[in-house]
């Protein structure tokens, strides 16, 4: 068990900062490079130490799902959010609809954009309640609550708290914070309206870029833009630090800088932008993805060995967009249209087993599912 690291959380009333311990069980917690059971991610600003996929203790296997759409109906490739639970796949587009599929790509429902209330207004986000099994969906200024196969329940009002993503872990639910809020956090965390991460360097710019919330074993990880990976159980009001980043800004005095100024600092220093899609495969296993400037690299690190390997698709056209992580599976959206003769090439040379499984797909649909399945190398 070690300490867990507290983060000070402004509150509409005071709110008293305890001394709770945790037990590190889903988070490698005798890994190589941990400090009183918080990780330190040490990945080298060139990359040096980060060896390649081949030489990690994981073989990866592919697998191609046809997401059957109804005619004349498309998923747009823009900021999609993914998610994987049960029997079902949920795919959305920022401000569109959210179209749920079985997991053989079979059509099953769609929430649609209106103004019904069984309706969508302008989709921000969304995510699955796995204590109560239901969908939510964070539409502007209310929560709109489905069944698992998309049916309306019900929609609560968000009394004006605002973001960009959503998150959710038991009660508590945690909304990343819009760079033009008044807010000077990151993060709101309801109930009781506590506040999370000072906004600091890359937090002046865009921040619509997935995805920052995960869950794995009922326990939700998130980033924002500090050096920070944070989780969230559902018995716990305030999340813990359970990693850091060794190569990042981190002084939170540097703030109110725009994006270009931000980067060039970050560049002399030799420092990450910031980090977000963080994901747990396995409590062995963790990936993640560094920005250097407005590039990232996907990486995992074994907590065993300490080690860090490159992502098997790194240059995978469409592969740095958003995916979800489920029983050790990834979940890539890849539009059929753009299995190309280039595309197809690149893909050939960088993953044959991929473009293998591609190339035998069936064709006559608009959008497939890359699901990436990596299990332990048999000894």
């Amino acid at each position: 068990m070690a300490n867990k690291i507290i983060t000070t959380l402004k509150a509409n009333i005071f709110v008293p900062i305890l001394s709770i311990l945790l037990i590190l069980s889903a988070t490698g917690c005798g890994s190589k490079g941990s400090t009183d059971g918080v990780v330190e991610i040490s990945v080298n600003y060139n990359f040096n130490n980060v060896k390649p996929f081949e030489k990690s203790p994981y073989d990866v296997s592919y697998e191609i799902i046809p997401l059957q759409l109804p005619q004349y109906e498309s998923i747009r490739i823009y900021l999609n959010n993914i998610e994987v639970f049960e029997e079902y796949i949920y795919v959305s587009t920022l401000r569109e609809s959210i179209y749920i599929f079985d997991k053989q790509g079979n059509f099953v429902n769609k929430i649609a954009k209106g103004e019904d209330i069984t309706e969508v207004a302008s989709l921000i986000d969304f995510m699955i309640d796995r204590q109560d099994r239901k969908l939510e969906v964070f539409d502007k200024n209310r929560i709109v609550v489905y069944d698992l196969a998309g049916n309306y329940l019900e929609s609560r009002e968000l009394d004006g708290i605002l973001g960009v993503e959503y998150g959710i872990s038991g009660e508590n639910r945690v909304f990343l914070r819009h760079k033009n809020s008044l807010s000077e956090h990151t993060f709101t965390i309801t109930p009781g309206n506590k506040t999370l991460e000072l906004k600091t360097g890359q937090t002046v710019s865009n921040i619509l870029n997935p995805k920052h919330f995960h869950t794995f074993q009922n326990t939700l990880y998130f980033t924002g833009y500090s050096n920070k990976v944070y989780s969230l159980e559902a018995n716990d009001s305030i999340p813990n630090v359970i990693a850091t980043v060794n190569n990042m800004n981190q002084n939170p005095t540097v703030t109110g800088l725009d994006i270009e100024r931000y980067q060039i600092l970050c560049a002399q220093k030799k420092h990450f932008t910031y980090i977000n899609n963080f994901f747990v495969y396995n409590p062995n296993l963790w990936g993640f993805t560094l920005f250097v400037g407005e590039t990232g690299y996907k990486l995992f690190m074994d907590m065993e060995s300490g080690k860090y390997y490159s992502h098997p698709l790194t240059g995978i056209p469409y592969s740095q967009n958003n995916r979800w992580v489920e029983n050790q599976s990834e979940y890539y959206l890849f539009p059929v249209a753009k299995f190309s003769d280039d595309t197809a090439t690149t893909i050939k040379e960088t993953s044959p087993d991929l473009y293998n499984q591609m190339e035998r797909a069936p064709a006559d649909t608009k959008m497939w599912m890359i699901k990436a399945t990596y299990t332990n190398k048999q000894q």
